[in-house]
């Protein structure tokens, strides 16, 4: 992954999900991302925040 910050429709291409459920994971705190300014304020991700999202909901088959 490069160093830019990513949207919310980036990052869920990046988890395989859908947008609302990036959102959601915001939302809760699950996925770490900065809220722009405004009512209806872009979430920007950085690359980092997915990679530890993924090494802590890692699972082994």
């Amino acid at each position: 992954m490069s160093k830019k910050v990513l949207s919310v429709k980036e990052t869920a291409v990046e988890l395989d999900m859908h947008p609302d459920t990036v959102r959601e994971l915001l939302r809760r705190g699950d996925l770490a991302g900065s809220k722009m300014p405004g009512l209806r304020g872009a979430w920007k991700i950085r690359p980092e925040a997915i990679d530890r999202f993924l090494n802590r909901h890692a699972y082994t088959a």
